[in-house]
C-alpha cells in the first residue's frame, strides 16, 4: 500500500509526492526489529531521537517518520506520530476492526472479569467471538500473550485481522487508560463502550486523578464508541455520565440505574440475585463471588443487551461461566482455603478482603506486594487497608522491576494501621510461611499477580506463578503426611 493511502490528509499535505508514492510493506517502532525495506516510525522525540533515526536507516529502513526530521536524509516530519501509527496500522490490516462488532471495556478494576463474562455469554450463545486483554488474546484456543492489556496498534490490528479471517463476528477487549492517552485506539469505533469504575491507579504515569479520569473520558467523547454502559456507583459517576457524548445505559447496586441488582446472596460457590434490566426481570445465578463481581455481571448484561441479546439467553449463559484465571480463584486442599486474585489497587484490595471477610468464619490472612517502578503513592494506602481489614498480613515482593523489593515493602509498612504483619521479600518463602499459618477455618488471600506466569526482576521476566507455589506446598505436605502415616504403620 502506498504511503499516501495510509496517512490522513493533514499529514500527506506536508510530505513530498515522491515519498507519498512509495510502497509501505511494514511499519516498525522497535529498532531491534527493523528489516530491509521497513518504515521506521519514531513515536517519541527525545534526546536519543537523531541517533535512533540514523540507526534505523543503517538497519535497512527505507525511510523514517517522526515529529521532527532534524534535516536528516530520508527522514520526514509528520504530525502526531502516535495517531498516525494507529491509523496506518488499521489500513495496513484492511480495516478489519470495522468489519466486526466491537465491545470495549475500560476502568481501573474489573476489565478482565467483565470482558470474560461478555466473551463467554456470546460464545455460549453460539457466536464466533474473540477476546483481547490482560490475559492475552484468543478465539477458541489458548491465550496468546501480547505483553500489554491493550496491545500496540501493530499487534492489535494484526490480531483483528486474524480474528476476522477466522470468521469472528464479535470482539470484546480491554481498553486501558494508557492506550487512550497514547492514542492506540485512534480510528477504532466500538459498538459499545463500558466503564466499570475510576479509582486510584497509574498516578506514576498520569500524575493526578484528573488526568487519569480525563484519559478514561476520551473513550466516551463520541469518537471511540457509539453507545456507553457506565457504572452509577462511585464518586462523580453521575457527573461523568452527563459528560458522555453518546447514549448511556447505567448499571449499579447502590445508586439509581437502568440495570440493577436486588436480593443479592453470596457464598464461596457464587452469587445469586434478581436483575432488573430496564424493567425486564431475570433471576441470575453465577459462579462469580463478591458484590464487585455482581457489578461486573451487571456491566456484561447491559453490554450484551445493547448489542441485541435477549435477557433469557444471557441469564442461561451466566450459570455456566468458567473460572477466570487469577480472579477470585479458590484453591481448597487438605482443609486450607486459598484465594488467588489480581487485586493490585487500593479499591480492588479493599473489595477483595471485604468479600472474603463476609464469607469466612475464621481468620483472613492477606499476602501481597506492590509493583516496582509504578504508582508508589498507593503503597502505604494498601498497607493501611490490608492491616485494617485482615487478621494477619504478609508483605512480600510482586514485580519489583528495577526497584529494591525491601524499599517497596518499607513504603507499604508506612501505612500499616496495626502491627499484624510480617515481612518476607522472597514471595515463595512468604507463601509457604502464610500457608503454614492458615488454619482449617481460615482463608489466605494471595493478591497482586493473579494468573501472571513470571516475576519481573531487573528487567528479566523469571518464570513464576502463585498457583504452582500453593500446589507444590500441598504436594509436599501430603507427601510428609503419607510418610508419617507409613512410619506409624511400621511402628
Amino acid at each position: 500500500m502506498k504511503l499516501k493511502e495510509l496517512l490522513n490528509v493533514t499529514n500527506s499535505d506536508e510530505l513530498p509526492m515522491s515519498l507519498l508514492e512509495r510502497e509501505v510493506k511494514n511499519i516498525k517502532i522497535d529498532l531491534n526489529k527493523i528489516e530491509q525495506g521497513d518504515v521506521f516510525l519514531l513515536l517519541k522525540d527525545d534526546e536519543q531521537a537523531q541517533f535512533k533515526m540514523k540507526e534505523a536507516l543503517k538497519a535497512g529502513a527505507d525511510f523514517v517518520l517522526s515529529s521532527n526530521d532534524y534535516g536528516l536524509d530520508n527522514c520526514f516530519a509528520i504530525r502526531n506520530p502516535r495517531r498516525a501509527f494507529a491509523i496506518m496500522e488499521k489500513k495496513l490490516h484492511n480495516c478489519a476492526c470495522d468489519k466486526m462488532k466491537l465491545i470495549g471495556v475500560t476502568g481501573t478494576n474489573g476489565k478482565t472479569t467483565t470482558t470474560n463474562i461478555i466473551y463467554n455469554i456470546l460464545k455460549g450463545a453460539g457466536k464466533k467471538v474473540g477476546i483481547i486483554g490482560t490475559l492475552g488474546y484468543k478465539t477458541d484456543g489458548d491465550w496468546i500473550d501480547t505483553g500489554f492489556t491493550t496491545p500496540d496498534p501493530d499487534i492489535m490490528h494484526d490480531v483483528f485481522l486474524k480474528m476476522y479471517n477466522s470468521g469472528v463476528e464479535y470482539v470484546v477487549m480491554e481498553v486501558s487508560a494508557h492506550a487512550l492517552a497514547l492514542e492506540k485506539m485512534e480510528g477504532i469505533k466500538f459498538d459499545v463502550g463500558v466503564l466499570t469504575n475510576i479509582t486510584q491507579d497509574h498516578l506514576d504515569f498520569f500524575g493526578n486523578m484528573e488526568n487519569y479520569t480525563n484519559a478514561k473520558y476520551k473513550f466516551f467523547d463520541g469518537r471511540h464508541c457509539r453507545k456507553a454502559v457506565v457504572c452509577s456507583d462511585g464518586v462523580n459517576m453521575n457527573k461523568f455520565m452527563k459528560m458522555c457524548e453518546v447514549p448511556v445505559i447505567s448499571y449499579g447496586m447502590y445508586s439509581p440505574a437502568d440495570v440493577f441488582a436486588i436480593d443479592v446472596k453470596q457464598t464461596f460457590g457464587g452469587s445469586n440475585f434478581v436483575c432488573n434490566d430496564c424493567d425486564e426481570i431475570a433471576f441470575i445465578t453465577t459462579p462469580l463471588v463478591g458484590e464487585y463481581n455482581v457489578q461486573n455481571t451487571l456491566a456484561a448484561i447491559s453490554a450484551c443487551s445493547l448489542i441485541g441479546m435477549d435477557l433469557k439467553t444471557i441469564e442461561r449463559q451466566l450459570r455456566f461461566l468458567p473460572q477466570i484465571d487469577g480472579r477470585f480463584d479458590i484453591i481448597q486442599h487438605a482443609g486450607k482455603k486459598v484465594v488467588i486474585d489480581y487485586a493490585h489497587t487500593p479499591d480492588g484490595m479493599e473489595k477483595l478482603i471485604s468479600t472474603v471477610r463476609s464469607l469466612t468464619k475464621g481468620r483472613v490472612l492477606t499476602l501481597f506486594g506492590c509493583g516496582g517502578n509504578r504508582d508508589a503513592i498507593k503503597r502505604p494506602i494498601m498497607g493501611k487497608i490490608t492491616t485494617k481489614l485482615s487478621d494477619k498480613c504478609f508483605f512480600t515482593s510482586d514485580n519489583p522491576r528495577f526497584e529494591d523489593p525491601c524499599a517497596i515493602i518499607s513504603q507499604i509498612v508506612q501505612g500499616a494501621e496495626r502491627d499484624n504483619y510480617v515481612i518476607e521479600p522472597d514471595r515463595k518463602k512468604a507463601i509457604k510461611m502464610a500457608l503454614d499459618e492458615t488454619g482449617e477455618s481460615d482463608v489466605l488471600i494471595i493478591a497482586g499477580k493473579g494468573a501472571e506466569k513470571y516475576q519481573d526482576i531487573c528487567g528479566q521476566k523469571q518464570p513464576y506463578d502463585d498457583y504452582s507455589q500453593v500446589l507444590s506446598y500441598e504436594q509436599e505436605h501430603s507427601l510428609v503426611k503419607a510418610k508419617e502415616a507409613e512410619g506409624d504403620y511400621k511402628r
